[in-house]
């Protein structure tokens, strides 16, 4: 896997569900974020298209579906995964630096939406956008 993938439990309820993201009870957790922000994406769009050299994105399905593909911009290794808030399964992916990340909306209807934590402010000069062909 290009990034990691951190298990989280799901509490499923009648009235909705309920993910604790992050805590320092999880041994996995980094801790490391420093910043955190929450990205809508609107049906069959995408967002982010980019990498980072420095800084780690954790990635945290809020709403929807999203097609997540990763790509290590040095060999080229291809990774797609799907991140359902339907699924029973809930996890939180960490994408390291040198990875290009993408996420799509593919819903024709619903709208998606992420929390993202990083370790590092939003720096211009640390984006790169980056082409998946």
């Amino acid at each position: 896997m290009l990034g990691e993938k951190l298990i989280r439990e799901k509490h499923v309820r009648e009235d909705g569900w309920l993910v604790e993201l992050v805590s320092k009870a999880y041994a996995d957790e980094p801790h490391d974020f420093i910043h955190s922000y929450l990205v809508n994406i609107e049906p069959e769009h995408s967002r982010a298209g980019h990498f980072h050299r420095k800084k780690k994105e954790w990635l945290c399905l809020a709403s929807g579906r999203i097609e997540l593909t990763l790509e290590d911009v040095g060999c080229r290794m291809r990774e797609k995964i799907v991140m359902d808030s339907e699924s029973d399964e809930y996890a939180v992916y960490l994408i390291p630096p040198g990875v290009a990340h993408l996420v799509k909306n593919p819903s024709r209807q619903k709208s998606a939406s992420l929390v993202v934590f990083s370790d590092g402010l939003e720096d211009p000069s640390d984006t790169f956008i980056y082409r998946f062909e």
